[in-house]
């Protein structure tokens, strides 16, 4: 996955968050976002991902594709736990998708009965992890993740993080994380988002 940054600029009102900003990512590997709160990290991923399209400035993918978890969860209430990953990551899911799919809910601790919850039964850390598993699960090669632990407890944030190792030897990962465990845990590139 190629991604190329060039000559970014935004702003909200008279607020300038990116100024003639440019950067080009290895095709794979991990990347923190660092930076004070309100700086544009958040902006920066929405941008990149596509959903934000309000700026001067190229930026360069060598796919369309994106694999997204943000801070919120962004689950469907009308949706199991399960039907949240396997009806939004694929456009039709095969047994062997489903399976692996599982697989990941049991090596994050969410048993079968789990699985078949709605999010309204689930607590922050579940609904965390659920959407955690969709962007893990849809195999694009650019996988953005937004204080992914952010509400999970030690254990399954250490399980997340060796997925979150494993996925980067395959695809480019870009990451906002404010936990120092997050960061000393990954051999990744560290780009400092600062103020304008």
């Amino acid at each position: 996955m190629s991604l190329e940054i060039k000559g970014l600029g935004k702003k909200f009102g008279q607020k300038v968050l990116f100024c003639d900003f440019s950067y080009s990512f290895d095709d794979n590997g991990i990347y923190v976002l660092r930076g004070e709160s309100g700086i544009g990290k958040t902006t920066l991923l929405r941008m990149i991902s596509g959903l934000d399209n309000d700026y001067v400035g190229v930026i360069e993918k060598s796919s369309p594709e994106v694999s997204v978890c943000f801070q919120e969860y962004r689950l469907f209430n009308n949706l199991t736990a399960l039907e949240n990953v396997t009806e939004v990551s694929f456009k039709k899911a095969t047994d062997q998708d489903i399976s692996h799919v599982k697989s990941l809910f049991k090596r994050l601790n969410l048993n079968e009965s789990d699985m078949l919850l709605h999010p309204t039964e689930l607590s922050g850390g579940m609904k965390q992890r659920v959407a955690f598993i969709r962007a893990i699960a849809k195999k694009s090669p650019l996988l953005i993740l937004d204080e992914p632990t952010k509400e999970v407890d030690p254990e399954n944030a250490a399980i997340m993080r060796r997925i979150i190792k494993e996925e980067s030897k395959k695809r480019l990962v870009l990451m906002v994380t404010h936990k120092t465990e997050d960061i000393s845990d990954f051999e990744a590139t560290i780009l400092e988002i600062s103020a304008r």
